[in-house]
């Protein structure tokens, strides 16, 4: 027995230092560390307590509470130093029971003595409070915290209970800048758990964590008072909000510049070093592949790349449309992977076809370009379960048979394509125009859009009453653009910390000039139809459409010219539709709700038939309904299911006479165990049998 206790008397006397305890405690929490790392951590930073601190080492090794890995030459906290640290946190914390005092664990696991002077601190400078409201704060705190028969404080604790003082003190505002973001314990554990069981992974669990955290940092700290309760509230929605004040929703870029500069970041980025404009083929599609993933760290909706046909002739003029295909195929496919590390995982629409750019180049060059283009983009869309590329096909007179069935074909396999009629307008695959109709002649412009009004709740509202249905649009309007020249300011204070460094800066890669704000119209239908009755004509429907989008438009033009900036109005697809209609059920019920029965959302495009686009009447009173759009309009064609190419080719050909910009809704069941795809509807899958399938839409 004499040896053991002599051996505990000597770790005893090894850790009496709180030197090399404080040393045992980084290599528990930090993990193995070199000599050197392990001595800065320790507070030993000068060469005159180099010899100071390797006495206290050697100490710890010979009482193997510490050892070091030969091979690695790096130290460990041993299973014997682990033992001694858990008995003397137990010790501490025993004593703090018999002591009677007050202490806090803190997050560097240490036990410290309760200090109201970090109280007073924290009001004022976290929260910005005068110093005697302060004070008196802080002393209720204290004689509260005294009251509690607890082993120990935390931090988490002692500022949930000065929140719950300032919420009884009417103090709200100073409560909203002290609060503390995060999940809930549970939160995230059934974030972990169930994630896996969808389409997700270890990075979909951190983008859910950091998105909550953001979201939650928005609303309380980023946002006016009255645009956060507009949001809560359900008048306005703020999509995205986890990157809204963050980054850029949709970027618009054109590939020329790339033919010309290259991509300099001067250095911003050591992983990403300047590249020199292209001089073949290849070398074009590494850039572009090189761009969208630069790009993609920085926007959180869409990257639209123009002139991509005209980009690619400059270098395919010797090449076969095989060699072509093979190539664009090989982007096509990498992209994606090279975009999934970014926090929005954006679209990227490629704009292909004719226009001014491609009018310089041989008919016959152009037409073997976009053959390959939509050939590989086919073969792209068909190794992939859900496609996050999109093609907007940019035509400047009818599509030949060909091109049309290419583009069907495209579609039936699951492509995400648009197609414009409109060459002089830039537009995304959403429908987001880039310009609102002024030229600006930026080769990169970003757009700021994630926000919707709720038109359906100002119906319900208005009574019935046109005049004041508009009235109030008006009114809404103006909260918007306030949220959104907010926002502005916001990632312009970002991009000043060097945050955005590709988008924002001396790289010219996208103007500061230029930053369109436009605000998305959600539930026109729904609100045309509680204003004059579901009995009205079209037309009478139409009119009234027209009157509305020619109020919110005009609304905007002069609150833009007011706050000097270039507001406009677009109706785009969105998330606001079935949020917006959830929370007006609730606050007014089912029946009063203008929702159908089979739906649990709001409409935001307009969606019409096969059948429609025969109706010429029909298509006349949608484009006049929505002419005065500045910002941007999707109209979506339902194809059916289990159609032709043939029939769809038909479809393209009618649309194409009377629409400016159409997509197409196709709606398809994927696998998710093999990534096969089938018809919508499908339960079951035809290859490996699994019944785990998942609804997609090309939309």
């Amino acid at each position: 027995m004499q040896p053991v206790s002599r051996r505990v008397r000597t770790i005893y006397s090894v850790i009496a230092s709180s030197n090399r305890l404080e040393i045992l405690r980084i290599l528990n929490t930090k993990g193995p560390l070199s000599y050197s790392e392990l001595k800065t951590l320790a507070g030993f930073k000068s060469k005159k307590e180099s010899g100071k601190f390797a006495y206290h080492l050697r100490k710890l090794v010979r009482q193997m509470l510490i050892a070091l890995n030969r091979q690695e030459r790096k130290y460990t906290v041993t299973s014997l130093g682990r033992l001694v640290l858990n008995i003397t946190r137990q010790i501490e914390e025993q004593s703090v029971v018999e002591s009677g005092k007050l202490y806090v664990r803190t997050s560097r696991q240490t036990m410290e003595e309760f200090n109201s002077d970090k109280i007073l601190q924290s009001l004022v400078r976290e929260a910005g409070m005068p110093v005697e409201l302060a004070q008196r704060i802080t002393s209720e705190t204290e004689a509260r915290l005294y009251k509690f028969q607890t082993i120990y404080l935390t931090s988490p604790l002692i500022r949930e209970m000065v929140n719950a003082l300032l919420v009884e003190h009417g103090l709200e505002e100073y409560r909203h800048k002290l609060t503390r973001l995060g999940l809930p314990i549970y939160d995230i554990s059934e974030l972990v758990n169930n994630t896996g069981k969808g389409d997700g992974d270890v990075k979909t669990v951190l983008a859910k964590t950091a998105n909550s955290v953001f979201s939650e940092y928005l609303m309380l700290s980023q946002l006016p008072r009255d645009v956060a309760d507009a949001h809560l509230a359900g008048e306005i929605h703020v999509s995205n909000a986890g990157s809204w004040g963050l980054m850029p929703d949709t970027v618009f870029f054109d590939l020329k510049t790339l033919r010309s500069n290259g991509i300099n970041l001067e250095g911003k980025l050591t992983a990403f070093p300047r590249i020199d404009p292209p001089k073949k083929l290849d070398e074009s599609l590494n850039t572009l592949v090189m761009l969208a993933s630069i790009l993609s760290r920085e926007v959180s909706t869409e990257i639209s790349l123009e002139n991509f046909t005209s980009y690619l002739a400059e270098y395919a003029q010797e090449k076969t449309k095989e060699e072509l295909r093979d190539t664009i195929r090989r982007a096509f496919t990498l992209i994606p992977s090279m975009t999934d590390k970014g926090y929005g995982k954006p679209t990227i629409s490629f704009q292909v076809g004719r226009n001014a750019q491609s009018s310089k180049y041989d008919d016959a060059l152009i037409e073997r370009v976009l053959e390959a283009t939509l050939a590989a983009y086919e073969d792209y869309v068909k190794s992939v379960p859900a496609p996050t590329i999109g093609l907007v096909f940019t035509a400047d007179s009818d599509l030949d048979s060909k091109l049309k069935n290419m583009l069907s074909s495209a579609v039936y396999s699951g492509g995400r394509i648009g197609v414009s009629m409109q060459p002089d307008i830039t537009r995304s695959y959403s429908g987001l125009r880039r310009d609102g109709g002024k030229r600006f002649p930026a080769d990169g412009v970003e757009v700021l859009h994630s926000l919707a009004i709720n038109l359906p709740r100002l119906s319900y509202e208005s009574n019935k009453d046109e005049t004041y249905f508009r009235a109030k649009l008006t009114m809404i309007m103006q909260t918007s653009m306030n949220a959104l020249q907010t926002r502005k300011k916001i990632i312009s204070n970002i991009s000043n910390k060097n945050l955005l460094p590709a988008l924002i800066g001396k790289t010219t890669m996208v103007s500061e000039e230029y930053v369109p704000l436009t605000v998305n119209l959600t539930g026109l239908n729904e609100a045309v139809t509680r204003l004059i009755g579901e009995r009205a004509s079209i037309s009478e429907k139409w009119s009234l459409t027209e009157k509305i989008v020619e109020t919110a438009t005009k609304s905007a033009a002069e609150i833009g010219e007011k706050l000097d900036e270039n507001a406009l109005v677009a109706v785009i697809r969105g998330d606001s539709g079935e949020r917006f209609a959830s929370m007006d059920i609730e606050k007014y019920g089912k029946s009063a709700v203008a929702v159908s029965s089979n739906k649990k959302s709001y409409t935001q495009t307009p969606l019409i038939t096969p059948s429609d686009i025969s109706k010429s009447d029909f298509l006349r009173g949608l484009n006049k309904a929505y002419r005065s759009l500045s910002g941007g309009l999707s109209v979506e064609i339902a194809v059916p299911s289990g159609g032709s190419v043939e029939t769809l080719s038909e479809i393209i050909g009618k649309a194409q006479k009377n629409l400016g910009f159409f997509r197409f809704s196709y709606n398809m069941a994927i696998c998710r165990a093999c990534g096969a795809k089938f018809p919508e509807g499908t339960v079951k899958c035809d290859s490996c049998k699994s019944t785990s399938m998942k609804q997609y839409s090309t939309v």
